[in-house]
């Protein structure tokens, strides 16, 4: 066989897979690649840190970032410099498209992202006094340049927005037409669910690492389950390529990693079960060389020197974990301050469908393994110390479970259709209001009603320091911001889904 032909051969079963999927699919990820980067996340704690680090990457070569760490208080501090706390994988990732946008912007000669501190002091205001991060004050802002924001937004499209659209989309689809029998509609409807109506959304339109950990985790179960059991070593390779990039990027994902070696070990065979080995220990041995440069050992990680007293407090002891707490278990689904019940009511029927697939479907191993991957994740956060993830919209550590949650609404929409999708219609619904408020909400009270409605009705154009979209961006304020999305999803929804199921 020629060479240049080794490729196809090799990934052939990738095209086996897409291809007669693909009229379905193309319309179906472009709706969810232009709903996510409708909306423009502004800079905030967890975002910048991230950022801070792809910046020193790119610009200082240095895993440091002290040149921007006045920009977050999730930090690490050690011997005399600052860190990124955070698994390093989205920071890694958005290297090569912030490195374009460094060469682009020095050959142009535009600004440099840069930020400054707005004082809330009249006085200092109207001298236009240059301060020092260092010598801020209490109430004092860090204000950042339409450079800096650009290059944020152009970071979050290109490491969270296109690969949880493409990589989650896809695997959601193909998996949910697998287990409804080829139906296409159905699978369609399933994968909106996934990517609208639940904290997907929220968290795909800024630099969080927990929508693309998901897609990732989602992506190598498709491959291990749909993949022929006669594919080349290159199925279980890449699918370990996947779970190790979605341990670089959530650390909680190492489990399911270790899980999805034996479940390939079982499920198919020896051989697979070392190819998904093999795949994984490129991103192993890059987040253990990270440590080892950052934080002195290839298994310490940016949590054992966090800066803040709070923080350092609570991950003092097992990085926050115990045991689950049941009404934590019970306020992260059924609570309305980070309920996924409340926030997303679709979920509550995917959870009644994962059970039926588990006892009645031909899939029971499928649905069996899924429940597991989403029982992990709700435990694993009842037992967080900071469960409710700060200012976050809803249950964040929960989001890369949804996907496998999300499987259970096929059982749900063969049963029960009516009922699947008028739920699935609230759901979508409240989660543009979380979409367009930010995935930073209040840390007390109501995130939907009283919280993301009044910041949805009240956004105007002039307000573009914060989290925003293209709406606004236009000059449309309040509530006709979200109209284009709305109008694109009208006119894309009868090619999405042709039919009702």
């Amino acid at each position: 066989m020629p060479a240049q032909a080794q490729p196809v051969r090799h990934f052939a079963w990738l095209t086996a897979l897409l291809s007669p999927a693909r009229s379905a699919l193309l319309p179906l990820i472009g709706a969810l690649v232009f709903s996510y980067a409708f909306f423009v996340g502004a800079p905030a704690w967890n975002q910048n840190s991230r950022f801070a680090l792809t910046r020193a990457l790119v610009e200082e070569q240095s895993t440091a970032i002290d040149r921007s760490h006045h920009t977050t208080g999730d930090k690490s501090f050690r011997e005399g410099h600052y860190y990124c706390d955070k698994a390093p994988g989205v920071s890694f990732f958005a290297v090569l498209p912030y490195a374009v946008y460094a060469v682009v912007h020095k050959v142009v000669g535009t600004d440099p992202p840069t930020f400054a501190v707005r004082s809330l002091d009249p006085k200092i205001r109207e001298l236009g006094t240059v301060l020092d991060p260092d010598d801020r004050l209490p109430g004092d802002r860090i204000g950042y340049s339409p450079a800096y924001r650009f290059a944020l937004y152009l970071c979050t499209f290109f490491v969270v927005v296109l690969p949880t659209a493409v990589l989650g989309g896809c695997a959601m689809f193909l998996l949910a037409r697998s287990l409804a029998a080829e139906d296409e509609r159905i699978a369609a409807w399933v994968t909106i669910a996934w990517g609208l109506g639940t904290p997907v959304w929220v968290y795909s339109t800024s630099l969080y690492g927990h929508a693309l950990c998901g897609a990732a985790l989602l992506a190598a179960f498709a491959i291990l389950e749909l993949a022929p059991e006669d594919a080349p070593g290159s199925a279980p390779f890449l699918a370990g390529m996947l779970l190790g990039g979605a341990v670089l990027t959530e650390y909680p994902a190492a489990v399911v990693a270790g899980l999805a070696v034996m479940f390939a070990w079982r499920r198919r065979s020896l051989r697979d079960a070392l190819w998904v080995a093999a795949g994984g220990l490129p991103c192993a041995l890059a987040l253990g060389s990270y440590h080892a440069i950052a934080f002195g050992s290839p298994l310490a990680t940016g949590y054992d020197f966090v800066y803040r007293e709070e923080f350092a407090a609570g991950m003092a002891v097992r990085y926050g974990l115990g045991i689950p707490d049941p009404h934590v278990a019970l306020e992260l689904l059924f609570g309305s301050f980070r309920g996924l019940f409340y926030l997303s009511p679709v979920c509550l029927l995917a959870a009644w469908g994962l059970g039926r697939g588990l006892m009645r479907s031909p899939h029971r191993a499928r649905f069996g393994a899924a429940a597991i991957v989403a029982l992990y994740f709700w435990l694993l956060n009842a037992g967080y110390y900071m469960w409710d993830g700060g200012a976050s919209a809803g249950p964040r550590h929960m989001v890369p479970a949804l996907g496998f949650l999300m499987l259970g609404l096929v059982p749900v929409l063969r049963n029960v259709p009516r009922a699947g999708l008028v739920l699935l219609g609230l759901s979508v619904v409240q989660g543009l209001l979380l979409a367009a408020a930010s995935p930073e909400v209040a840390q007390h009270g109501d995130p939907l009603w009283e919280f993301a409605l009044g910041r949805l009705l009240e956004a105007t154009p002039s307000a573009k320091t914060g989290h925003t979209n293209l709406g606004l961006l236009l000059g449309l304020p309040g509530l006709l911001s979200v109209v284009p999305l709305i109008g694109a999803w009208l006119w894309l929804l009868p090619r999405v889904v042709r039919t009702d199921p």
